[in-house]
């Protein structure tokens, strides 16, 4: 395992209800490599574009959520397991 990532998916199914799914994300070592993360900078970056290009139910429980076309990913935390740094959001 190198990176983590901690974030959040707001779902806003209309103007009043608002859900906030907090969820992780693990990178492991091999495709940190593939990928060439080699900072958070980056892994930021990368996980920003994977999260666009990737369908919803890859990072959380989409079954009882009624409308997923409206959402908003934050990330909270990123942390490199290996050395420990982590930059926060």
């Amino acid at each position: 395992m190198r990176y983590i990532i901690n974030f959040q998916v707001k779902i806003k199914d209309n103007e009043t209800s608002n859900e906030i799914i907090r969820s992780s994300y693990t990178i492991l070592e091999k495709d940190s490599e593939k990928n060439n993360l080699l900072d958070i900078t980056k892994v930021e970056s990368w996980f920003k574009d994977f999260f666009k290009q990737t369908p919803l139910d890859h990072f959380i429980d989409t079954t009882k959520i009624s409308n997923t076309s409206n959402f908003d990913m934050k990330i909270g935390r990123i942390t490199n397991a290996i050395s420990g740094e982590y930059k926060t959001f």
